[in-house]
């Protein structure tokens, strides 16, 4: 066979192609976050109760930021006992350097994703110092979130809601259009454009007679004997108040003099001594002292009231029936009769007194 000859440098330059490509591949896995040259990898794990979508190679954050990627997704070996069992296995490698202690105990992993519609991710919320580090192989405490199903329903639900809703603004307007209802009937009735210009027409003419001093409103506004009057007026009350405070006339005297005060607490000092005073004397009555304590707490008073009483009313009985010369006084029509002739007897005897008093102051005497 007649070949030509590989020479060693043609050797040499094939064997740098290949490191510069394979060279070219590591830089590109490790800038992708893929492989890790230098760093140190730390492997964790979290369940989850549905994947939706979370494949291998998606991205794992923390905080926010990029430290690793999604190894496996796989179920766990047994079947779940209930619906509440998280029965997915999420497997993350993640750079140690990057991580640093910052997954704890009291870290949580939540399903995310990049965007509405973009590639699904793992979250990590960082650990406090209540929480402790999590090591090499651990898992990490996850949270469910709802998924794009459930959001998306959530949608359906409430567009459905607005289209309940528009429907009913729709039917609202074609109220409106056809000239029913209040609002319809504002837009499309005549009526009230007329109303409303003839209103406006009126207020114009109202303005107009205003300004023209017509009326009494237009004269109040325009004519200057009005405010000439006020100024007086005013000119008068703050003459008057100077003369008050100058303590002119009774109400400035009322308002200034110092006797008047004095006297008038004095009385009221005169006031107060007597309301003492009536204090005491109702103390002493209401403790049965004096003439009206003894009158109002004293039984025996009451008492002889009561016998007192009782001998007036006998005796009301009495004169009632008739008895006694009192009864028979006022019930024995001949009294009244006697009474009546008496009377007669001395009028007539004082008219005959009048006719002829010679006959009655005769005088006769007798010598012995």
């Amino acid at each position: 066979m007649n070949g030509k000859k590989t020479s060693l440098a043609d050797l040499r330059v094939g064997v740098l192609v290949l490191a510069a490509v394979a060279i070219l591949i590591i830089f590109i896995l490790s800038v992708a976050g893929d492989l890790s040259l230098f760093g140190s990898r730390l492997k964790l794990t979290t369940r989850l109760s549905a994947a939706d979508g979370l494949k291998p190679g998606d991205e794992v954050w923390l905080a926010g930021k990029l430290v690793g990627k999604v190894t496996d997704v796989t179920f766990i070996p047994q079947i779940p006992t209930n619906s509440d069992q998280k029965s997915v296995i999420i497997n993350m490698a993640l750079d140690a350097k990057e991580v640093d202690g910052r997954i704890r105990t009291d870290s949580v992993a939540i399903l995310g994703q990049q965007g509405f519609l973009g590639e699904r991710l793992i979250d990590i919320t960082p650990g406090t110092t209540k929480g402790d580090p999590i090591h090499n192989g651990a898992e990490v405490p996850s949270s469910d979130q709802a998924n794009l199903s459930q959001v998306f329903q959530g949608a359906n639900d409430l567009l459905v809601e607005f289209n309940s809703v528009a429907k009913q603004l729709q039917g609202v307007m074609d109220n409106v259009n056809k000239g029913q209802g209040t609002i319809g009937r504002l837009l499309h009735d005549d009526s009230i454009y007329v109303n409303l210009n003839r209103t406006v027409l009126d207020a114009q003419d109202t303005v107009k007679q205003l300004r023209s001093g017509n009326g009494t409103l237009g004269k109040l506004l325009n004519d200057p004997k009005l405010y000439d009057n006020l100024k007086g007026t005013t000119d008068s009350l703050q003459a008057m108040m100077a003369d008050l405070r100058a303590g002119k006339g009774t109400a400035g005297k009322l308002l200034n003099d110092d006797q008047f005060y004095n006297r008038a607490n004095e009385t009221i000092s005169k006031v107060n001594d007597a309301a003492d005073k009536l204090d005491k004397i109702t103390a002493q009555i209401q403790s049965g002292q004096g003439t009206i304590g003894k009158l109002i707490k004293d039984d025996k008073l009451h008492t002889d009231l009561s016998a007192t009483v009782a001998s007036l009313r006998n005796i009301s009985d009495q004169l009632e029936k008739g008895q006694g010369t009192a009864g028979m006084i006022l019930h024995d029509d001949r009294l009244y009769n006697n009474l009546n002739q008496t009377s007669s007897e001395i009028v007539k005897l004082l008219y005959d007194f009048r006719q002829n008093p010679k006959k009655f102051l005769s005088i006769k005497l007798n010598i012995f």
